[in-house]
C-alpha cells in the first residue's frame, strides 16, 4: 500500500500494517487496529494486471463498483442468509477512503488452537452446502455477483488461469529448472489444458449454487469462544457456479500450506462430499445429487489447482532445502490432481 493512502487512515486508529499475499486484485492494504481489523479495497482500475484480463472482464470490471464486492458481503444484508454455525465478522465501518479506495473495520476475530480434523472437514462441507442453497434461494449476494451459469468460471480461467499459470506451464523453459526437470508434468498438463473447454461445459450443465469463492481453511476462521462454528472472512467476487465448487478451495488450502497431505486430501474428498450433500438436503434441495457435488468439486479441483499447485512465482530464488521441499511437496499434488483431471474427463 502506497505511503500517500495510509496517511488517510485515521491516526487514532493506531494500525499495524499485515503482510498477506498480493494476489487479490481488490486488496490494497491489511492492518491490524487496536479496535479491529482493517482492509483497505481498491478500485480495479488501480490493478496492474487488469489490461492482461480478458476484455468481457474488463467491462465488467471497470463499468461499475464490482471491486466494492467484499463490503457489500457485509452492507447488503448477506449476514441473514447464512445457516447456524456460520457467520460473518461483526462489520464496525466502511469509510470511503476516495473515489478508488475504501477501508473496511472489522472484528479481529480470536481464533481457536485447534486441529482441522475429520470432523472439522464434515462441518465445513455441510454449512456450506447450507450456504450454497441459502444464498440461492434468496438470491443474497452483493449486485456485482455473476448470475448466468458457467460464466464466473470461464472468465476466471481466461482471465487468471491461462494468463499466469497455463502459458507458463506449458512453455519448455520452465521445465529446465533443476526441481522441475524430469518430473514428466509439461506433457500431462498440456493434454489437461486442452480439455478445458469441455470440463466448463460440463460445469455450466451442472446445478448452479450460489458460493463464497474462497472457502479455504484460512478464511473459515474458528473463534475461540465457539470453537464447533466457524467465521467466514474474504468473500471473493462470486455468483452461480456448479455445486460443489466450494468444496475445492476446502480441500486445496490446507495442501498448499502443506499441513494435508495428498493421500489425506484424497481421503477427505469422498467425506466432504457426503457431508456437503447432506448439507443440502436439510436445506431442502433433494435434485442436487452426490455425483452432481463431486463433478463440482473435482472440476474446482482440476481448473484452479492443477495448474496453481506449482509455486512458479518462486522457482527465480537460490534453490534451497525450503524450496527443494515445497516443490516436491507441490509437484506430487499436481500430479494427483491431474490423474483426478484424467479420470474425470474419461467418464
Amino acid at each position: 500500500m502506497d505511503a500517500e493512502l495510509k496517511h488517510r487512515l485515521p491516526a487514532a486508529w493506531r494500525l499495524e500494517e499485515v503482510g498477506y499475499a498480493a494476489n487479490s486484485p481488490t486488496t490494497a492494504g491489511l492492518f491490524r487496529g487496536r479496535n479491529g481489523f482493517v482492509k483497505v479495497l481498491r478500485s480495479y482500475r488501480l490493478w496492474p494486471a487488469l489490461e492482461l484480463a480478458p476484455a468481457e472482464f474488463r467491462v465488467l470490471a471497470l463499468a461499475g463498483d464490482l471491486w466494492r464486492y467484499e463490503a457489500d458481503v457485509y452492507l447488503d444484508g448477506l449476514a441473514s442468509s447464512l445457516p447456524t454455525g456460520l457467520r460473518l465478522p461483526e462489520l464496525y465501518s466502511a469509510e470511503l477512503l476516495d473515489d478508488d479506495h475504501l477501508a473496511l473495520v472489522v472484528e479481529n476475530v480470536r481464533t481457536a488452537e485447534s486441529p482441522w480434523d475429520r470432523d472439522r472437514y464434515g462441518r465445513a462441507a455441510e454449512l456450506l452446502g447450507r450456504l450454497g442453497v441459502r444464498l440461492t434461494a434468496n438470491d443474497a449476494l452483493p449486485a456485482a455477483a455473476d448470475r448466468s451459469p458457467g460464466r464466473l468460471t470461464r472468465l476466471m480461467i481466461e482471465g487468471f488461469v491461462e494468463q499466469f499459470a497455463i502459458r507458463p506451464l506449458l512453455d519448455p523453459a520452465t521445465w529446465r529448472h533443476p526441481l522441475l526437470a524430469g518430473s514428466g508434468l509439461r506433457e500431462e498438463l498440456a493434454q489437461l489444458a486442452a480439455r478445458i473447454p469441455r470440463l466448463l461445459a460440463e460445469l455450466a450443465r451442472r446445478p448452479q449454487l450460489m458460493s463464497h469463492g474462497d472457502a479455504c481453511p484460512q478464511n473459515l476462521l474458528v473463534p475461540a469462544d465457539a470453537p464447533d462454528t466457524f467465521v467466514a472472512i474474504d468473500w471473493t467476487l462470486s455468483g452461480l457456479v456448479a455445486a460443489g465448487d466450494d468444496l475445492g478451495q476446502l480441500l486445496i488450502g490446507r495442501a498448499h500450506s502443506g499441513e494435508l497431505t495428498v493421500d489425506e486430501l484424497a481421503d477427505l474428498r469422498e467425506l466432504v462430499i457426503r457431508r456437503y450433500h447432506a448439507g443440502l438436503i436439510a436445506e431442502g434441495r433433494d435434485g442436487i445429487s452426490q455425483d452432481d457435488v463431486r463433478a463440482g468439486l473435482d472440476g474446482a479441483l482440476i481448473l484452479r489447482s492443477a495448474f496453481l499447485s506449482i509455486p512458479l512465482d518462486r522457482l527465480a530464488e537460490t534453490v534451497t532445502d525450503e524450496l527443494a521441499t515445497l516443490v516436491a511437496q507441490r509437484l506430487e499434488l499436481t500430479r494427483y490432481l491431474v490423474e483426478l483431471g484424467a479420470v474425470s474427463l474419461s467418464t
